[in-house]
């Protein structure tokens, strides 16, 4: 996924990174009684306004997804 222009104010002008801990980050959904150890968080930030938008790796996705349906 990626982020070329701010859905907040219109800014094309975008950084991106990654969210970083000195733990692991975590998603814990509301439909599975525990969480999974966190994936990498791909973040975009507008440089203007401070939007921020995040998104998890696919693994990650695809590890809550094989929990829900199985």
């Amino acid at each position: 996924m990626s982020m070329a222009e701010c859905p907040k104010c219109s800014s094309a002008r975008i950084d991106k990174g990654w969210i970083l801990s000195a733990g692991k980050i975590a998603f814990r959904s509301d439909g599975l009684p525990y969480p999974f150890s966190g994936g990498n968080v791909r973040t975009y930030v507008c440089v203007d306004c401070g939007y921020t938008e995040s998104y998890v790796e696919r693994e990650y996705l695809d590890k809550i997804k094989s929990k829900k349906n199985g």
